[in-house]
C-alpha cells in the first residue's frame, strides 16, 4: 500500500463530507453519532495540519541542504579537472 497520508486525509474527508450531506436522512442516533466525532475530526484535522506543516519545512531544509552539498561537491570536481588540465 503506496498511499499518501494526504491520500488517506483526502479520503477522510470525503467520507465525512459525503456523510454530512446525507445526514438530513439519518435517524436522530446516527446524527448524534456523527456529532460525538466531530471533536475527534477537530483534534485530528489539527494533527494532520501540523504534521504536514512540519513535513513541508522538513522537506525544505533537506531540500537546502543537498543543494549546498551538491555546490560543494560541483565545485571540488571542477577544482580537480581544472588541476588535471594544468597537469596534462
Amino acid at each position: 500500500m503506496t498511499d499518501t497520508l494526504e491520500d488517506i486525509w483526502e479520503r477522510l474527508k470525503t467520507q465525512r463530507d459525503e456523510i454530512h450531506v446525507q445526514m438530513h436522512l439519518a435517524r436522530a442516533e446516527l446524527r448524534d453519532e456523527i456529532e460525538a466525532l466531530e471533536p475527534a475530526w477537530k483534534k485530528a484535522r489539527q494533527s494532520f495540519e501540523e504534521v504536514r506543516e512540519e513535513t513541508e519545512e522538513t522537506a525544505r531544509e533537506m531540500r537546502d541542504a543537498s543543494r549546498i552539498v551538491a555546490e560543494e561537491l560541483s565545485s571540488a570536481y571542477h577544482r580537480i579537472r581544472n588541476r588535471l588540465e594544468e597537469d596534462s
